[in-house]
């Protein structure tokens, strides 16, 4: 009732927001073009916020030229986002802000994705009364593009309390730029790459108490500093920051803490250092931080905690050490002494061995503490003996063998305790008496070989997890006293079979998990006595019968029996509120309901069986999902579906259907506002035949709404039964003509006594023959190839469409064979051994389109042989011995498209066929016809139109004779004796005569073409000798070809024995650029790369110049990456400076452009270089990185990769240069890392060690998340429609989008506040884990 009335206030409340939102909206003027009033988190206060996409800043002027005063008046809140899509720079100074003049009542302002380089002074001042700031320009998008900002960028913002620069790519801040902020509550500066916090001016000790410094945002509460690449928090670096109340400062680079870092903070009550390099911390850090109430410390490298380091901090009440390397050397009775106030402690994932008595020592208050995952192996008497408050207690993944009777003594409250992953085999029968009110207890991945007694002690017990240890037998007094249990877990134990009444003791069970056992019987009625039953797993085990098991548990709805050895399956023993089913995995051959049960399963996989037969009674008329898959499954009656109105998605594949009906798959009329059900059909052997022609179709009739969507009909293949088309096809590609059945008679609809004697009514297929018809008779196939016949059968059905008559002996063809075969469209008589045709032999074949009469032995045809088949299309007379052919042989033939006659020797095809003017194609090689210099052109010309050439065509003379010459030959003599017109052109055709002829009489246009030749020559050589470089640079690129290649850069012999084609230089805070970019292109185009600090190994600096120098001279090239970070870092060292200059220097100045490249990454134009780097620069190959075909310019500095496989002592010359380094077998290798390829082209990204030193979390999660997949990849691909569902596991496979999950009543603990067996997932892990209650910095991987 409470939450009803509630519920009601909260609409009531909701639908006057949106009556005020709708009244401000009618009143507000009009918004600008391109913005929109946004009323979606409108309170009851006047405030308007107005939205503006932009291209770039500068936009904005336009947007607001024309703004009334009244509309500039009412905004409020302004949110300026540029687009994101390109890359466009956006300027903001006076100019181009000027608009922000008119928004005198601007309050807040966020300006986002706009790629500013720069925020010049006093640009915002015109905004007296703003109080907010958002500017991120996401410039980590765009590593080359830093934010830099004046010292006086945010003078006159006077009354600004919120300011956020996150994600702008800022490495420096002037000093003091914040000091003119002077009601700054909250600074956000995260995701940024800021090194060095002394110089934003948060310090006033200037040179000490004598001569302080300035003092600044004193009124600052909350500074955000995370992601950054701090690398030290100095003395006094934080000290005018008095009210300072939250410190975020994690994943950074610290590895250093003054002792005084924190002098000033008086006021800090929230701490976060987790994500950085902090071996040890001082332990006078928080003598000016007494109120202090939440510190993380977490996933750093602390291996000591100095004596006194919290000493004092008696309003502590989270402090989180997890992910460090703490023993317990530096964690004893005095390190968490006075901490009166904690309440949650996280010590998980160190190194304790022990748990001493004391160690938790004036924790009176704790109430969580986590210690998983350290190397525990004795607990002592009294090690919780103070934590008298402890709710929650987790020791799990530690290498405790035995419980002791007092190792929780005094731990009245718990509620919580988790042992799982140890080596406990022993528990005293009174461990448990202390901590009666025990609810969840979590055993699982022991070495118990039995259900330990003194697990009976408690009484208030609500989950229990046993899995994976050794038990073998459960009996109905192992879990007495558990009278308010609600899960029990036992999942992969030893367990063989289930009496009657094991579980009669636990009356409250509602979620049992027997998985993965060996049970090979349960009892009839075992589960009787626990009525509340509605989750059970019985998965991996050996039961062959259920009969009796589960009919009587009323409230069960999620069941899972698979993976067994069930053969036989009855609905009738499945109790009537059961909803989701799995029984996938067994070897049942029938679903059976004997006693018509009523049952109300939404989802059932019946997947991996033997089933053969599916009908109406074998799937539940309430069913949603249906699994069916990988069966045996040849028929599916009609009707099976046409109940199931509820019916969301079937899987059908793999199994054995061949031919099914239409009405198989007839739904219930599917209304409009639900989706058409989801069918599966692939990788079953269907039979393309003319009953199976409505599966081509069926998704076109989805209009009907009463059949399903096939989803996969694109990949399915059926078999094609006609012989001439026989084999597998994919379904949509077959003709529908090609749908055909056999039949060995058949009487049609219109047959009568026909006034032919060749008229069949009876229709019976010929002896020897094959006949196939689709499903309406269109088509009528009749196959008679190589049958044996030596004449035409004599009663071939009179409505064939297709005859084939191929293969067979007919010496001749007799008169009126084919009468009455008036749909007769395609006859193949080819390879029959044919001598003669009559002129009347295919007379009554008026649909005619296809003649196939090649390789037969034809000597001659007469002029009617083809007067009755006028619709002829094609006509194939290829390979006879054809001599003689009237003129009027093919002048019957008006719609004749394609011929072939070649193989024959036929005089003078070219005027027998001159009366078909629809020919396309004629193909006539070695064919004769009469030659003479008056005819050869227009035979030129005939064989041009169709393509032929005159190579293979012979001539006869005047007379009829065969002559030795061919008709090519005759046209070049003509040609010689000038009498053809050489102004005909002779395309297509491997001579060239006229163009000749036409130079024998004018040498005028050849020497025009000469001149012009040599002209054009001469501005191409000019023009190529001009731009050579990019000639030089295109034709390496494209042909890998190096052209104008002079002496000096041929690889000499010495240059070939070097182990690596380039070495590359460049500093450290560059490390994650070059090993993501650089490294997986140059990897990839397939050189063998040694880069500095990925492959070196680490060495003193004494042995730096040995290691350098033994890199360069193992190398071909070397690459130098000059960065602003470089010349600040690595070459301001002087050995390491000195390194690289004896390397350079040792190269002759002659080969020195060849071999050192360096590459500019940043301008260096503005920069005071050393006269030896600008030598170095003159000297030396200059690459800009970013310009215009760069990777190209890069190759081609690069040696040429010889394809030549290395021997194994060459691989293994000078392995101690570049240990790590990809060699030879990465050329064919592309890197798994390489990011984008829109990154490759970008400037170069400014990154530090954040992202290097960093890399063991980002490695986690990205291994992490690149398991995932691949094992999802790999379950989809390997069992692609298994259902398994687990209680207690969160990963739910989803064949084909997924299936309903358990019924929501299995996931709430009634009347249970604290975490339940069934979580949101459905699965039996009842631990609302100490992670929830932890401050989430870590990484996925370690959660």
């Amino acid at each position: 009732m409470t939450k009803n009335f509630y519920g009601m206030i909260s609409l009531k409340v909701w639908m006057c927001l949106a009556v005020v939102a709708g009244a401000r909206a009618r009143s507000a003027p009009p918004a600008p073009a391109g913005c929109q009033w946004d009323y979606s988190d409108a309170k009851l206060s006047e405030s308007n916020f107005l939205t503006c996409n932009i291209k770039t800043i500068g936009s904005a002027d336009f947007l607001f030229k024309n703004i009334t005063t009244a509309q500039a008046y009412n905004i409020n809140k302004l949110k300026l986002t540029c687009t994101d899509l390109l890359f466009f720079e956006s300027s903001l100074h006076m100019n181009t802000g000027s608009f922000l003049g008119q928004l005198r009542k601007l309050e807040d302002l966020r300006i986002e994705y706009c790629k500013i380089r720069y925020v010049p002074a006093t640009v915002l001042s015109p905004l007296r009364d703003l109080t907010s700031l958002t500017l991120r320009s996401f410039n980590t998008d765009w590593p080359a593009m830093t934010m830099e900002f004046h010292a006086e960028s945010f003078r006159g913002l006077m009354e600004l309390r919120s300011l956020d620069l996150g994600d702008n790519n800022i490495y420096m801040l002037p000093s003091e730029v914040f000091c003119p902020l002077f009601s700054l509550e909250s600074l956000n500066l995260t995701n940024n790459r800021i090194q060095d916090i002394s110089d934003i001016g948060f310090s006033d000790w200037g040179k000490g108490p004598i001569a302080p410094g300035k003092s600044c945002n004193t009124g600052l509460k909350m500074l955000d500093l995370s992601h950054n690449n701090v690398l030290r928090l100095p003395d006094n670096g934080l000290s005018s920051l008095r009210s300072l109340e939250v410190l975020n400062i994690q994943n950074n680079l610290i590895n250093e803490i003054g002792d005084r870092a924190f002098v000033g903070l008086n006021s800090l009550k929230i701490l976060n250092l987790s994500g950085n390099k902090l071996v040890a911390v001082p332990p006078e850090l928080f003598q000016s931080s007494r109120v202090i109430k939440e510190i993380s410390l977490a996933n750093n490298s602390l291996s000591v905690l100095a004596p006194g380091l919290l000493e004092g901090l008696d309003q502590l009440q989270k402090l989180d050490l997890s992910r460090n390397r703490l023993t317990n050397d530096w964690v004893n009775r005095d390190t968490f002494a006075g901490l009166i106030r904690l309440v949650i402690l996280n010590l998980s994932y160190n190194s304790l061995a022990r748990l001493d008595p004391k160690s938790f020592q004036d924790l009176n208050n704790l109430q969580i503490l986590n210690l998983d995952n350290n190397n525990i192996e004795i607990v002592s008497n009294g090690a919780f003996a103070q934590l008298k408050n402890l709710h929650q207690l987790s020791i799990s993944d530690n290498k405790i063998k035995m419980l002791n009777e007092h190792i929780f003594s005094n731990l009245f409250v718990l509620s919580q305790l988790y042992l799982d992953n140890n080596l406990i085999s022993t528990i005293h029968e009174r461990c448990f008496e202390n901590i009666t009110y025990l609810q969840d207890l979590g055993l699982n991945g022991n070495n118990l070989k039995k259900i330990p007694d003194g697990i009976r002690r408690l009484r208030f017990l609500k989950s229990l997890d046993m899995g994976k240890n050794n038990i073998t037998k459960v009996s109905n007094t192992s879990f007495e006293g558990l009278e308010e249990l609600y899960g029990l877990r036992l999942v992969d134990n030893q367990i063989t079979s289930i009496p009657k009444d094991t579980f009669s003791t636990l009356p409250s069970l509602q979620v049992l998990n027997l998985a993965s056992n060996q049970i090979e019987s349960i009892e009839q009625d075992a589960f009787t006595s626990n009525p509340t039953l509605k989750a059970i797993r019985l998965d991996g085990n050996k039961l062959n019968d259920i009969r009796g098991v589960f009919n009587k548990l009323n409230t069960l709805g999620w069941l899972n029996i698979s993976d067994n050895k069930l053969i036989y399956f009855d609905y009738s023993y499945m109790p009537t509120s059961l909803e989701w089913l799995d029984i996938h995995s067994n070897n049942i051959t029938k679903l059976d309901n004997e006693k018509n049960v009523q049952q109300n399963i939404r989802m059932l996989d019946v997947s991996y069986n033997a089933l053969e037969n599916i009908d109406e009674r074998s799937v539940p008329d309430s069913i949603e999902v249906l699994f069916i898959n990988n069966n045996k499954i040849h028929t599916i009656q009609p009707g099976t579906f046409i109940q199931k109105r509820n019916l969301e998605k079937v899987v059908v594949t793999d199994n054995k259907l061949r031919i099914v009906e239409l009405s198989a798959f007839t739904l219930p009329h599917i209304p409009k506002h639900r989706l058409l059900p989801k069918f599966f059909i692939g990788n079953n052997p269907f039979v393309c035949n003319c009953h199976m022609i409505w599966l081509q179709k069926i998704n076109l009739w989805n209009h009907m709404r009463q059949y399903p969507r096939f989803v996969d009909l694109d990949t399915v293949t059926c078999e094609v039964v006609s012989n001439k088309y026989g084999g597998k096809a994919n379904l949509m590609d077959v003709p529908e003509s090609q749908f055909l059945c056999s039949y060995e008679t058949h009487c049609s609809s219109s047959c009568f006594c026909c006034e032919f004697e060749a008229c069949d009514c009876k229709m019976t297929c010929p002896e020897g023959c094959s006949c196939f018809h689709d499903s309406n008779w269109n088509s009528n196939v009749i196959d008679c190839s190589n049958a044996g016949y030596t004449e035409i059968p004599g009663k071939i059905p009179m409505d064939a469409t297709e005859l084939y008559l191929d293969g067979n002996d007919f010496s001749s063809l007799g008169s009126h064979l084919f009468i009455g075969k008036k749909k007769l469209h395609k006859l193949y008589l080819n390879n029959s051994n044919i001598l003669t045709i009559e002129n009347d032999t295919l007379n009554g074949l008026h649909s005619l389109n296809v003649l196939h009469l090649e390789n037969n032995r034809v000597t001659e045809l007469s002029g009617g042989v083809f007067s009755q088949t006028k619709h002829l299309r094609e006509l194939y007379l290829s390979d006879n011995l054809l001599t003689s052919v009237a003129n009027s042989t093919f002048k019957y033939l008006p719609s004749l498209r394609v011929v072939h006659l070649e193989g024959n020797k036929i005089l003078d095809l070219d005027k027998k066929l001159i009366s078909n003017n629809n020919l396309e194609s004629a193909v006539v090689q070695g064919n004769i016809f009469t030659c003479t210099c008056n005819n050869v052109m227009s035979l030129q010309s005939w064989f041009k139109k169709y393509y032929e050439d005159p190579v293979d065509m012979f001539c006869a003379d005047e007379h009829g004779v065969v002559t030795n010459l061919t008709v090519f030959d005759m046209i070049d003599k003509c040609r010689d004796s000038s009498i053809i017109d050489n102004t005909i052109p002779t395309e297509n055709q491997p001579y060239q005569y006229d163009e000749i002829s036409a130079i024998k009489l004018n040498f005028v246009p050849l020497l025009a073409v000469v001149l012009i030749s040599v002209i054009l020559i001469l501005l191409f050589g000019a023009l190529a000798f001009s731009f050579r470089q990019n000639v030089r640079l295109w034709a390496h690129s494209k042909y890998g070809v190096r052209l104008f290649k002079s002496a000096s850069i041929q690889e000499s012999e010495l240059d070939r024995d070097r182990l690596y084609d380039g070495y590359a230089v460049y500093s450290l805070l560059d490390d994650d650029f070059v090993s993501k970019v650089v490294a997986p292109e140059m990897e990839h185009s397939g050189y063998t790369m040694c880069f500095h600090y990925r492959d070196l190994q680490h060495a003193p600096e004494n042995y730096l110049a040995e290691q350098i120098t033994n890199a360069a001279e193992s190398s071909k090239r070397i690459l130098v990456f000059v960065s602003f970070n470089f010349l600040q870092n690595e070459w301001s060292k002087v050995s390491f400076k000195a390194a690289i200059k004896n390397v350079i220097t040792s190269i002759h100045p002659s080969i020195r452009r060849h071999r050192v490249v360096f590459i500019l990454t940043t301008d260096v134009s503005a920069l005071n270089l050393d006269v030896d780097f600008q030598n170095y620069l003159k000297t030396c190959n200059v690459l800009l990185w970013g310009e215009k075909k760069f990777w190209e310019k890069i190759r081609f500095v690069m040696p040429d990769i010889s394809n030549l496989q290395w021997n194994k002592d060459n691989l293994n010359y000078n392995h101690g240069v570049c240990p790590n380094a990809r060699r030879h077998p990465s050329r064919y290798t592309a890197s798994p890392t390489a990011p984008e390829l829109w990154y490759k082209y970008d400037a170069i990204p400014a990154q530090t060690l954040n992202n290097v030193n960093v890399g063991v979390n980002i490695e986690d999660d990205t291994s992490m998340l690149t398991n995932t997949t691949l094992t999802s990849q790999v379950q989809d691909g390997d069992n692609p429609h298994h259902s398994y569902i687990s209680i207690d596991t969160q990963n739910y496979e989803q064949p084909y989008g997924g299936r309903p999950r358990p019924p929501n009543s299995l996931r709430k603990h009634p009347g249970h506040s604290s975490p339940s067996m069934l979580d949101e997932q459905g699965y039996l892990q009842p631990r609302s884990s100490v992670h929830e209650c932890l401050p989430q910095t870590h990484s996925a991987a370690h959660r």
